[in-house]
């Protein structure tokens, strides 16, 4: 089942650059870039999709663009429930290599 808590947690707390990395060659050229990652723009293809650090919310700096892990699912070609399945995946396997670098997070 699909929550709102899921949801958010897949945006938020899901990092960004974990989900570019687990898209392989399939995702996006990124790099990290003074103290920032930073991803090619799959709107207008430029290397400015920022993320911020605070809320795992990237922004272009060239087209305006704003996108989250669901976002940047959809822009690769995944289906919604699909893409969150997947995102779901990856955000517990996150979880649990936290668990187990801090067993009180």
């Amino acid at each position: 089942m699909i929550t709102r808590d899921l949801l958010r947690a897949i945006r938020n707390d899901l990092p960004m650059k974990l989900t570019i990395g687990r898209l392989r060659q399939y995702g996006p050229i990124s790099k990290q870039s003074d103290g920032y990652f930073r991803f090619q723009c799959p709107g207008c293809g430029e290397l400015r999709a920022t993320v911020n650090p605070k809320n795992n919310l990237a922004h272009c700096f060239s087209c305006g663009e704003n996108y989250n892990n669901i976002d940047l699912m959809l822009t690769q070609g995944h289906d919604f429930l699909p893409a969150v399945e997947i995102l779901r995946g990856w955000l517990e396997d996150y979880q649990r290599e936290l668990g187990r670098v801090n067993p009180s997070a």
